[in-house]
């Protein structure tokens, strides 16, 4: 019996050594073909990074909460509800108010404590058509939205039921991804009124959901809270750094530095100093 076993191991190992070349061939091969399909996945990775402006590409990295903090004791916490659709779905207490999104087809409707909009979305989910019906104003404002190929937002028109002679323009230049420039046009019956800004960016990209241009408040004449949850087209793919705003009649311009920013380590942006306030990010 032992014999046996001794026969059948030499057996065994040379049956191994025969296969042992065709083994490593083989498996050379399945290497190669991983390592191409892993670089052709890191490739398309990288390419849907670049072509979703910075957005997030997983939900991992779409914003739950902002928690505001003012040196003047004035805070608030926002809490973003999102749908089985990936859609928000309701923002809870952002500047101390809150506001209900409901979606119907290319239709959405906002309701927040004291102003409804109305919106008519594209086939990417930017708003087209806006109606805002405000208990402080005397009347409805209409807002039609323009984006280029790429979804980046070129121009807004807003005009108002109350006065058919007022009219507000904003129209947006892009150049690498980033809004470099924007400008904001008010028609009234005596003239216009320009206001210009430049815009300049960090190094640091944005792979979040929401729009950090929009943060504070922006410069373009835009809806809350549809502008920080990017209704309004393709973010810039970096970080806003400064803006220069130069007014009608004015030689010189005034800068506003959008704050400081403090990352996590997947690149997130955890917290927001902008001097006498912070918004601190959690995902």
């Amino acid at each position: 019996d032992s014999s046996t076993s001794r026969g059948l191991g030499d057996v065994y190992k040379r049956q191994v050594q025969e296969r042992q070349p065709k083994l490593i061939t083989t498996m050379k091969k399945l290497f190669l073909i991983v390592a191409a399909m892993f670089a052709a996945v890191s490739f398309s990775a990288c390419s849907d990074d670049d072509d979703n402006g910075g957005k997030a590409p997983t939900p991992e990295k779409w914003v739950k909460q902002i928690v505001f903090r003012a040196e003047w004791d004035e805070s608030w916490t926002s809490t973003i509800t999102y749908d089985s659709e990936n859609r928000v779905k309701k923002i809870n207490g952002l500047r101390n108010d809150s506001y209900e999104f409901t979606y119907n087809g290319n239709s959405l409707t906002v309701k927040g404590s004291d102003i409804n909009y109305t919106c008519k979305l594209n086939s990417y989910g930017y708003v087209t058509e806006v109606t805002e019906d405000n208990d402080e104003k005397d009347g409805a404002i209409y807002y039609t939205l323009e984006y280029d190929k790429n979804g980046y937002l070129q121009r807004i028109e807003q005009r108002y039921s109350y006065n058919e002679s007022r009219k507000r323009v904003s129209e947006c230049t892009w150049r690498d991804g980033n809004l470099i420039e924007s400008k904001l046009t008010d028609y009234y019956e005596d003239g216009t009124d320009i206001t210009t800004v430049k815009y300049s960016y960090s190094k640091t990209t944005t792979p979040i959901n929401i729009d950090l241009f929009y943060i504070d408040g922006g410069y373009i004449d835009v809806l809350e809270p549809l502008d920080l949850l990017g209704f309004y087209g393709r973010q810039s793919a970096k970080l806003p750094n400064k803006a220069d705003i130069t007014y009608s009649g004015e030689s010189e311009s005034e800068s506003d530095d959008f704050g400081v920013y403090t990352l996590n380590g997947d690149g997130t942006v955890a917290r927001i100093d902008c001097g006498s306030v912070s918004y601190e990010l959690i995902y």
